[in-house]
């Protein structure tokens, strides 16, 4: 192989090299962005998951006690005729880059759609109960949703950067190390080639 299409190659490796080299420490910064944002809202989290499930345990004690007083068969004509609570809003989000769910559910005021004499004071205490609690579960569904997006996002890029650091970057290093001492080498050669012609031509 020719010095100049030596040399070429060695440039082009120095220049993949410092690419790779550059990428890797985007992904680095990445990474680290990533692991803030889930330390920062683990303990969100683990608040809207607390907040949803005592609304949530709430509004069933009440249902339960509604089902004492009437029946379960009384509650269950009730809850077909009343429509839905609240309307859902998904969106997508961003954090750090990493795209995420974002619902939000309306706040509403439960009104009683079924007649007095199917319903009662309890019943009608159960059904506001969980118009209070959907907002906290679509709270918590986001905050979870938000977090395992955030945990895929980051086994991702730790993948990427185990490639580069155990695969690509020592490849590209041990092929310019290869390259310049085969240069090196042949520059020697050359170097006593000239010797041996100019002892020659004296």
């Amino acid at each position: 192989m020719k010095q100049a299409a030596v040399r070429s190659q060695l440039l082009r490796l120095r220049e993949q090299l410092r690419a790779a080299t550059d990428g890797r420490d985007l992904l680095d910064r990445k990474r680290e962005a990533i692991l803030r944002a889930i330390a920062e809202r683990l303990p969100q989290r683990e608040a809207q998951r607390r907040e949803a499930t005592d609304r949530l345990a709430a509004a069933r004690s009440a249902l339960r006690a509604a089902q004492l007083e009437i029946g379960r068969a009384a509650v269950d004509a009730a809850a077909l005729a009343q429509p839905p609570l609240a309307s859902i809003d998904l969106a997508d989000a961003s954090i750090v880059g990493v795209r995420v769910p974002a619902l939000r559910a309306s706040r509403v005021e439960f009104h009683p759609c079924y007649g007095p004499a199917s319903g009662s004071d309890r019943l009608d205490a159960a059904g506001a109960a969980f118009a209070r609690a959907i907002e906290r579960l679509a709270a918590f569904a986001a905050g979870d949703a938000a977090l395992r997006r955030l945990r895929a996002a980051l086994a991702r890029t730790a993948r990427r950067l185990n490639a580069l650091d155990q695969q690509l970057i020592p490849d590209i290093r041990r092929d310019i190390r290869d390259l310049a001492a085969a240069l090196e080498e042949e520059e020697r050669d050359d170097a006593v080639r000239r010797k041996m012609w100019l002892t020659r031509q004296a």
